[in-house]
């Protein structure tokens, strides 16, 4: 006996398209394990594909990942990544991915690894007349490169998963008075569920995040290799998408509560708090890159141990990105103090792998630093500029 679904009712399509579909040539009959469906059978090259996948009975934990196995009509066979969308129920669980430009025309499509229904698909391009549609802006759902990827600080769709890519990570070696590195791991967790208690009681629930950024200079040239700082922020802030009634006006916003602290006492203690908000600008342009504007700016509440911050590293990050989810990407992260002091860092990343998620994989990445604040304890000590190389898991 199939197990009853709960929580929320399948698409329509969901509940119509096993029996319809099942009497098309070539569809797998009843009986079989697995059942998918998808809310819409016609979808334009380079959009997501979603399906609702129901388990047999006793199918177990539910895959993160599922192979599609789509037949073209000359006979031809492509195969897709499917990537979890939700947490899932015993019941059934979401998948999507971005179906490739090259793919057009009918297609058949099943489960490549499990025994399952077959769907029709159409696969048309948009009408000329028609323009593209936007992509969502901070997308992290992992799948097949797609035509027009989402850019580096794209917001979060409703189905990105709870744990995902907040800042840059990465690894880089260079110089600052001998061989030293700088790292930076960083992270964000989504708090409640869009479905849940709170989220439904309250919606802007659903979109609160904690987040969780470390960045850390290694004096690799020491006798005892020691850190010579590292800077602890964690943040707490709202982030989504709203619809501006202008085109020049951002789409996408951030905004909350960030902490910062390199952990030290004494002379060498450093902290601040600051209430940030953070508008968000991007265009995507006819070649397949994206430019993205993301000034942060921000206010301090607590800025005891280094009273004159201010002073060198003013009160907004002016953050620009250009390039390519599949090519290059360069980023520069500009700063003002409103005493005349200023900092800038330059980011090139060129992929070494294809990518795992947006803005995830393997990068060759080159970083520039010049000027004041490269870490918290040295906020009012001017650094040569320097450059480091090294590699980045996200960019």
């Amino acid at each position: 006996m199939r197990p009853t679904l709960s929580r929320r009712p399948a698409p329509l399509l969901a509940l119509l398209l096993g029996p319809l579909l099942a009497q098309l040539p070539g569809t797998a009959q009843a009986g079989q394990d697995w059942l998918i469906a998808t809310p819409r059978a016609d979808i334009r090259p380079g959009q997501l594909l979603e399906l609702e996948v129901i388990p047999p009975d006793g199918a177990g934990p539910w895959p993160e990942q599922l192979e599609l196995q789509l037949h073209r009509s000359d006979g031809s066979i492509s195969h897709l990544p499917l990537q979890a969308a939700d947490p899932g129920t015993p019941q059934r669980r979401r998948y999507q991915a971005r179906l490739p430009a090259q793919l057009q025309g009918v297609l058949r499509a099943s489960l490549a690894q499990q025994p399952s229904n077959q769907l029709a698909l159409l696969a048309a391009p948009a009408p000329e007349t028609t323009p593209p549609p936007r992509e969502d802006a901070l997308q992290q759902l992992s799948g097949p490169a797609p035509a027009r990827p989402a850019a580096p600080l794209d917001p979060i769709p409703e189905d990105e998963p709870a744990l995902s890519a907040h800042e840059p990570m990465y690894f880089v070696l260079g110089g600052r008075e001998g061989l030293d590195a700088r790292f930076q791991l960083s992270f964000k967790y989504r708090l409640f569920d869009r479905e849940s208690l709170p989220a439904r009681l309250l919606p802007l629930l659903g979109s609160m995040h904690l987040g969780y950024t470390q960045t850390s200079l290694w004096d690799l040239h020491g006798e005892s290799k020691p850190f010579h700082d590292t800077s602890y922020r964690p943040s707490l802030f709202w982030q989504g998408k709203l619809e501006p009634a202008h085109a020049l006006l951002p789409g996408y916003w951030r905004g909350g509560y960030e902490h910062e602290s390199n952990g030290k006492d004494g002379l060498s203690s450093r902290s601040i708090d600051t209430l940030f908000i953070q508008p968000v600008w991007r265009r995507d342009l006819a070649d397949g890159s994206s430019l993205i504007f993301a000034p942060k700016f921000y206010n301090y509440l607590e800025k005891e141990d280094n009273p004159d911050i201010a002073r060198y590293r003013g009160h907004a990050d002016w953050i620009l990105r250009y390039g390519h989810e599949r090519g290059w990407m360069l980023g520069a992260r500009l700063r003002q103090g409103t005493g005349g002091y200023a900092s800038g860092q330059l980011d090139l990343s060129v992929p070494l792998r294809e990518p795992l998620f947006s803005r995830t994989g393997g990068f060759l990445h080159f970083q520039l630093f010049s000027g004041y604040g490269e870490s918290l304890l040295d906020y009012n000590i001017r650094q040569d500029p320097t450059l480091r190389v090294g590699f980045s898991i996200v960019r």
